[in-house]
């Protein structure tokens, strides 16, 4: 075997909790229509009050409820009180962890304890609760696929198969379950599909070839992937400059032999049709990285439940 392809390390990302705050954007337009879903006013000094119910009540005073983990989970969002309870106006609340994004908790584990306020506690409830059982459940499901892709020296690559909205966030909690991160969007890797070749009127190897030499010269130093279907294409497509190949709908069987084709000239990505089922043959071919986005779109909701402290 050669050295190793020059831009795999650009394929090892992972997103930090970090550039999730710097979003700040994001968060404002993501969080602003939480607070209206639930609580039927706009953001406002204290949107907490919408909730009829603790209102009805008359719930006073400060109180505490512990999160807790009602089953073996890897845990996700643990830094999301505090953004809610200023989102929520709720600023009579805090919240103490040990916890930590991308741990492994047992059923019975206390995650957190939130403090304050009675009626702003029950107002951010569901929504913190919304957020981490999705997010967990995330990081939760890629960690059993990478589980069987490790002992292969094989990477799991997320992709943009994701909840609309929710990208940054389910791109984070695939990371917490040892994923990496494919491209964010359309914006910051190159990813020539058959729909652009299509567009394009590639119809041959050599106009494959001179397209690609073309897009390389244009791209500079931007990472450049070419999915195939064929494997006919590898060789035109390493012709052609390309820094990556996207294995598309490929056999196992099919995918170790591109696997000695390739001589890690490229890097090499296996997707399509890949599942928890058939998961462990792909890896055992042994690309560079297997993407799939079932970690994201058939993970279960984890079950995390907020029990008060009396």
């Amino acid at each position: 075997m050669t050295s190793s392809p020059a831009r795999l390390n650009d394929f090892r990302q992972k997103i930090s909790w970090r550039e999730i705050e710097q979003s700040e954007c994001f968060w404002k337009r993501l969080l602003a229509g939480c607070v209206e879903e639930d609580l039927d006013m706009p953001i406002a000094s204290q949107a907490w009050k919408g909730d009829l119910t603790s209102s009805l009540c008359s719930l006073k005073g400060n109180g505490a409820a512990e999160l807790v983990a009602r089953e073996p989970l890897v845990l996700c969002g643990i830094q999301l009180p505090n953004i809610l309870f200023d989102t929520f106006s709720c600023h009579n609340l805090e919240f103490s962890t040990k916890g930590k994004d991308g741990e492994s908790y047992q059923a019975g584990n206390s995650l957190g304890t939130l403090r304050g306020s009675i009626p702003q506690l029950l107002a951010v409830e569901r929504t913190l609760l919304n957020f981490m059982q999705r997010l967990s459940g995330v990081a939760t499901y890629a960690a059993e696929f990478v589980m069987v892709t490790q002992p292969e020296k094989v990477g799991l690559l997320d992709t943009r198969k994701t909840t609309p909205g929710l990208r940054i966030l389910e791109k984070y909690a695939t990371a917490c379950g040892g994923s990496f991160n494919h491209r964010m969007g359309l914006f910051d890797r190159a990813l020539i599909k058959d729909n652009h070749l299509a567009a394009a009127g590639i119809k041959d190897p050599n106009s494959l070839v001179n397209f690609l030499r073309e897009v390389r010269k244009q791209a500079k130093e931007k990472l450049i992937e070419l999915e195939i279907d064929h494997l006919e294409q590898l060789e035109y497509a390493i012709l052609g400059g390309v820094d990556a190949v996207l294995l598309d709908n490929f056999t196992p069987q099919e995918v170790a032999q591109a696997v000695e084709i390739n001589q890690n000239r490229v890097v090499l990505e296996a997707s399509g049709c890949i599942n928890r089922g058939n998961l462990h043959e792909y890896a055992k071919a042994k690309p560079h990285f297997i993407s799939t986005g079932a970690p994201v779109h058939s993970a279960k909701w984890v079950d995390i439940g907020l029990d008060w402290i009396n």
